[in-house]
């Protein structure tokens, strides 16, 4: 192989050549391979990092040769330490180098096989050479494997590059779809802001009319004015504030990524009499593409905090065999004065597998649970509300894939059954 600088391969035909000579040809010549005649560009070419490795071990392996051949020739030249003659035999019983002398009058190679050794060391050298080259084709292989590999690298970063791409590509569209939901929103409540402000200025206007005439004019002449007055203001109050009632506009946007929560309520009677009992509660299931959810309350505590601590958990009782993670949130109801600003609030995110449980050891105090107003002391009432939600919408529609598998196969096996059933004969 001729010794290439900065290779470079054609990703057409895989031909070699050094970089600066194929970008000469490229940019002074044509765009094409001068080997295949493809269309070529000079971003195309691929850079073979492997093959200056490979020119190296080459060079290694000839060196090595030309030594073991200087030796070889070095002893040659020493011939017999007995007779002092040329090494011209082999002696193929004693798997030795001889001279002819040793060979016919010696007495210790008597009756042994002798080949001449030209032929002997062909026969090992091209053995020998035989080998090497294999050696130097699984050493091409295992370059070419490592440029496949580098390739298949190569591919995986654009691969994930344009993802990253797309994704950012939808991001900015949803966002530039929440901005036009948000400035609908705001149309509607600057709107809003517009009629209320031109009526606050009429008024502002009409009362600093009224204040000139109560304080500028004289007695008589606010006699005899005033039923003018008085109809302008009767004109201002015929108009009913209830007409400008505003609409409230919601402050909820779509979300393209994240999914909604799923909410399930828990209202827990006679809790002092839970509470005494000591053991946990539980809520109604909340059934969500077949995932099964509950709350596992302690109402007077768990392990250490018992008697001090309201301990809440989020249970999961069916569900995907694999551990995924879900977001949550807990809320205490405060129904004091039904203020939802007043809400206890928990929320996070846990990996759950089936019979997990998550949540809160110290969710409240339970000494205060009845002064704060949380716990109906008239019905001896405590409201809980838990929320559950996959994290993204793929995530969701996983788990909407393999609830509809578990259904299919459910009716798979009820029609074998109803299939069994029939083929039974009554005797």
């Amino acid at each position: 192989m001729e010794k290439l600088r900065d290779a470079h391969l054609c990703p057409h035909c895989s031909k070699l050549c050094c970089y600066v000579c194929i970008r000469r040809w490229l940019t002074e010549q044509r765009s094409h391979c001068p080997h295949c005649r493809a269309s070529l560009h000079l971003h195309e070419l691929v850079n073979c990092r492997w093959v200056e490795d490979v020119t190296h071990q080459l060079d290694t392996l000839q060196a090595a040769g030309s030594h073991a051949r200087h030796d070889e020739n070095e002893r040659d030249r020493l011939g017999c330490t007995i007779h002092e003659e040329k090494l011209s035999v082999y002696c193929w019983s004693c798997r030795k180098t001889i001279c002819h002398q040793c060979a016919l009058w010696g007495g210790t190679h008597s009756g042994h096989t002798f080949k001449p050794l030209e032929e002997v060391y062909e026969q090992h050298a091209n053995q020998v050479k035989d080998e090497v080259s294999q050696l130097r084709r699984r050493l091409m292989e295992l370059f070419s494997l490592i440029q496949e590999v580098e390739h298949n690298v190569e591919f995986v970063r654009t691969a994930k590059d344009e993802r990253v791409r797309e994704i950012r590509n939808a991001v900015e569209l949803m966002i530039a779809r929440l901005d036009s939901q948000l400035k609908n929103k705001l149309v509607t409540l600057m709107g809003q802001k517009n009629s209320l402000t031109q009526e606050t200025e009429q008024l502002e206007s009409l009362l600093q009319e009224v204040e000139l005439q109560l304080y500028s004019r004289t007695r008589s002449e606010l006699i005899a004015h005033s039923g003018e007055i008085l109809r302008m203001i009767h004109q201002i109050r015929k108009k009913p504030v209830s007409s400008f009632a505003t609409v409230t506009v919601p402050a909820d946007f779509n979300s393209e990524i994240v999914p909604g929560y799923d909410t399930g309520t828990f209202v827990m009677q006679q809790f002092t009499q839970l509470q005494h009992k000591a053991d946990p509660v539980y809520s109604p299931p909340l059934q969500i593409n077949g995932l099964c959810w509950r709350l596992k309350v302690y109402p007077d505590g768990n392990g250490v905090v018992r008697g001090h601590y309201l301990s809440v958990f989020l249970e999961l009782t069916a569900g995907l065999p694999d551990p995924s993670k879900y977001e949550y949130r807990v809320e205490m109801v405060h129904q004091g004065t039904r203020n939802a600003s007043k809400n206890i609030v928990r929320e996070f995110a846990s990996d759950f597998e089936i019979g997990e449980c998550w949540g809160y050891n110290r969710f409240f105090r339970i000494d205060l649970l009845a002064s704060e107003g949380y716990l109906n002391t008239e019905n001896d009432t405590l409201i809980l509300k838990f929320q559950v939600r996959a994290p993204t919408f793929f995530q969701r529609c996983r788990d909407q894939q393999w609830y509809i598998n578990q259904l299919l196969n459910i009716q798979s096996q009820q029609a074998a059954q109803i299939n069994e059933l029939k083929e039974v004969t009554i005797p």
